[in-house]
């Protein structure tokens, strides 16, 4: 009884906060400041996102996102009309609103955005992804600032990554396929941008004769396998030798030339523009660290991996890919990661680093409980699956070429089937739980909520790829639990 009078009490709080709310709105200046015309569209859009919001898991929430929104646009109260007269597209509004707060927030900062919802294409298939890269790429070269051409490429990565974000929220694309063309926008991005850093660097300092300048993307980037607000772990590598100096009035030594590039193009990411940011970049998987140079040259990251890094450290190359930057220097990083990928290796000695790194890491980053599972630290989680996947690589890359190209989970499990060093059964298990998992994180990500879900959502999965590992080729003792 004590327990039920507790739930009414607090429905019925929320009621009052709800009817509060709707009447604050109802007698603001917004409301107020509306032609008669606007008045009669703004009053048809309220009852649609109160409905939406009644109906979701967080009514209370979704309302409060509905209502910040309305007051966002109420300067361009052609917006209402416009949603007043197409149902659907208001359908799709009440929907973001009422189910995912992270689209909801976005459409708030940026109201340009409903455009996006109003474009009939909005309920339609996706663009392919090399018509996403495309549409991207013509955006930095049709502006002659930096300025302007950075907020236009805002404005089209986020309206991009707000049509994926709808599409997958609607059913119309799988998590997976959704985080494959995250990964897309993300990469014609990168190589947007470095055009544009490496376009100012050049108009004060000059060129680099037999030079090179290359972005390397580590981890979801690298795999394509990118959420919706995910950083991007990046290395840069430049090809001058050490004694090159610029060409231009101001020349600087290729070591000071490269460090130009690579800071302009990073603030170019990390900045925010009236249109947003870009993306957050995280630069400490560079050789030694956090102490190490933002830019390091050719040889000196062949040294390091060839004589300094850690076991942990070619695993991340197996997830590893240039984005952008001079193709030979590219080509040439490519074949520096097979080579490395396919060196022989200790199978006792390798298995003893990898299961006690993430061993490590789960004591260091696992928020797992009694009643929720963290999605990427937990036991049977994401990592789980990628260590599993790394280690089979390192160990068997040698004597099977074909495991080196593959990033993503689900093409690596491809190759280890085709090499005969996976089960089809199990493969196909390891599939369905990385999907699964992947469904429920980007899930957590649009509602802003840590990615931890109650156990009997994520369990089915994590016992699936659990059951699944003993198949993936390892030598004993090389258990991760």
């Amino acid at each position: 009884q004590a327990l039920q009078a507790l739930v009414e009490r607090r429905l019925d709080a929320l009621a009052d906060a709800a009817h509060e709310a709707l009447r604050r709105l109802a007698g603001s200046a917004l409301r107020r400041g509306l032609s008669a015309r606007a008045a009669a569209w703004f009053d048809h859009i309220v009852p649609t996102l109160v409905l939406q919001a009644a109906a979701s898991d967080a009514p209370d929430a979704s309302l409060t996102r509905g209502i910040a929104l309305l007051t966002a646009i109420g300067r361009r109260s052609s917006y209402f009309a416009l949603l007043a007269e197409q149902p659907a597209a208001l359908g799709r509004l009440a929907q973001v609103c009422a189910g995912s707060a992270l689209l909801a927030e976005r459409l708030t900062e940026h109201p340009l955005l409903l455009d996006e919802l109003l474009d009939v294409r909005a309920a339609g298939p996706l663009p392919d992804p090399r018509a996403i890269a495309q549409e991207i790429a013509a955006v930095a070269p049709a502006h002659d600032d930096a300025e302007a051409a950075l907020v236009a490429l805002n404005e089209r990565r986020h309206s991009v990554a707000f049509r994926i974000g709808l599409a997958w929220r609607a059913g119309r694309i799988d998590a997976v396929a959704a985080t494959r063309s995250l990964a897309v926008v993300a990469e014609a991005v990168v190589a947007a941008a470095l055009q544009l850093a490496q376009r100012e660097v050049e108009r004060a300092h000059g060129r680099i004769a037999d030079g090179g300048f290359a972005v390397l993307g580590y981890g979801s980037i690298g795999a394509q396998e990118l959420g919706f607000a995910s950083d991007l772990d990046l290395v840069f590598v430049h090809g001058a030798e050490t004694q090159a100096v610029s060409d231009g009035a101001r020349p600087l030594d290729a070591g000071r030339y490269y460090l130009r590039v690579a800071q302009k193009f990073v603030a170019m990411l990390d900045t925010a523009t009236a249109a947003g940011k870009l993306y957050e970049v995280d630069v400490r998987l560079r050789p030694d660290g956090a102490k190490g140079l933002l830019v390091v040259n050719l040889p000196s990251f062949e040294a390091y991996q060839r004589e300094r890094a850690w076991t942990w450290e070619h695993q991340a190359l197996v997830r590893m890919r240039p984005l952008a930057g001079d193709a030979g220097l590219r080509a040439r990083l490519e074949a520096l990661r097979a080579e490395l990928l396919s060196r022989p290796r200790d199978p006792s000695a390798l298995a003893a680093d990898v299961a006690g790194m993430r061993e490590r890491m789960r004591r260091e980053l696992d928020r797992s409980d009694a009643l929720t599972l963290d999605l990427k630290q937990g036991r049977g989680g994401l990592v789980d699956h990628e260590f599993a996947l790394q280690h089979a690589v390192l160990a068997h890359a040698r004597a099977h070429p074909a495991l080196v190209a593959p990033r993503h989970t689900a093409d690596l499990i491809a190759a280890l089937v085709a090499a005969g060093l996976l089960p089809s059964s199990d493969a196909a298990a390891l599939t369905l739980a990385h999907a699964a998992f992947v469904d429920l994180s980007l899930g957590c990500t649009l509602d802003r909520r840590p990615r931890r879900v109650p156990r009997e959502r994520a369990q089915p999965a994590a016992d699936a790829m659990l059951a699944a590992l003993p198949s993936l080729p390892r030598p004993p003792g090389a258990a991760m639990d």
